[in-house]
């Protein structure tokens, strides 16, 4: 039964906490658009928006390359709005499963109970989620898994949590073998228009206009045995997401540090020596510190090169040559070649486009 409802306060005990990164430093992997694209559809007119927002084919075939989540969510609003799709957070949350998820969806496959797999979400989070953060912790009898974002947009967030938390519960039912019946599902937000559709999806009660976004389930679930557990497998996952974990956190430069520098030179944007110098680092370790985001500083640089490039040619009238020019083009074929390779069209079809859209 969907309610509207406070939820419970912030306790004053914490098991496990990851905090989410900063607003700015949000990049996903192209696997996980390309999940997007395809739970969206996939066919020719989803192809033609998620290219015009900046995600041609060829990226979503790359499945290591960085993807800036703001054109992610453009390209999910754009194919929500031309497909009459609402809902679509419950559509990709519904979809997404467990094993997509790689080392970690191994880890909570193999774990030897529920708790194990949730302890191992709590703390392992953030190797595949780099967008937001988790909080667990125990309120009586009751065990509480909070989901922290920090999305300014209202749209955004509903989306991003309708499928988190689809995809959290869908994991938790796929170890357990059994449904969260039993489970209390408290959204930080009010509700959407088509909230009735919210019992279709979720197994257990949920809650509007809470102060945060909580999964509240029984304590007594943790001692379920899971219905796949490995050890040996639940072992080696954990060597590598313990291993992934040690890289984030003595990764003090993130991809938005490296973004910020760029956005300050489009026109003469410097070598890698140069950034790592800047940053007072070797370019051996300033690379290592991208390839634990799953981004390198050429997809950067090329990046907001791309992303000043769309933006001029949708917003001003400048001609092809001087956005070139701009941008430290030495000649306008150059740019072109590169603008298609991005974008999957022509720099003069993309303003066309955009324009008419």
């Amino acid at each position: 039964m969907t309610e509207q409802h406070n939820p419970i306060r912030t306790p004053d005990k914490q098991a496990v906490a990851a905090q989410p990164p900063t607003p700015d430093s949000r990049l996903v992997n192209a696997s996980y658009a390309n999940m997007v694209f395809h739970t969206l559809g996939g066919g020719p007119e989803v192809r033609g928006i998620f290219e015009r927002c900046g995600i041609p084919q060829s990226l979503l075939e790359d499945s290591t390359a960085p993807v800036p989540f703001a054109d992610l969510a453009q390209a999910v609003f754009a194919v929500m709005e031309a497909l009459d799709l609402p809902a679509a957070g419950l559509s990709l949350g519904s979809k997404l499963h467990v094993s997509k998820h790689g080392t970690i969806g191994m880890a909570i496959i193999s774990a030897d109970t529920v708790g194990q797999a949730i302890k191992d979400i709590a703390r392992y989070y953030q190797t595949t989620i780099t967008f937001c953060g988790m909080v667990m912790f125990y309120e009586g009898d009751r065990l509480v898994l909070e989901l922290k974002e920090e999305f300014s947009s209202p749209e955004i967030k509903v989306i991003v949590v309708e499928a988190l938390m689809l995809t959290l519960q869908n994991a938790l039912e796929f170890v357990s073998g059994q449904p969260l019946a039993d489970s209390r599902i408290v959204f930080g937000y009010p509700p959407p228009p088509y909230a009735d559709q919210y019992d279709l999806y979720f197994s257990g009660k949920t809650e509007f206009d809470g102060d945060r976004h909580l999964m509240i389930l029984p304590a007594s679930l943790q001692q379920v045995r899971c219905v796949s557990a490995d050890a040996r497998i639940h072992r080696m996952a954990e060597e590598q997401l313990q291993h992934q974990m040690h890289e984030l956190r003595a990764n003090k430069i993130t991809a938005h540090h490296i973004l910020a520098e760029l956005r300050k030179h489009p026109a003469a944007m410097p070598t890698l020596k140069e950034m790592a110098k800047t940053f007072s680092l070797s370019s051996r370790t300033l690379i290592r510190h991208l390839q634990a985001e799953g981004a390198t500083y050429r997809d950067l640089r090329e990046s907001i090169h791309k992303q000043m490039a769309m933006n001029s040619l949708r917003n001003s009238d400048q001609s092809i040559d001087a956005i070139a020019m701009a941008l430290g083009y030495q000649d306008t074929t150059s740019f072109r070649r590169a603008f298609k390779r991005w974008c999957g069209c022509s720099a003069s079809e993309y303003r066309e486009r955009s324009r008419r859209d």
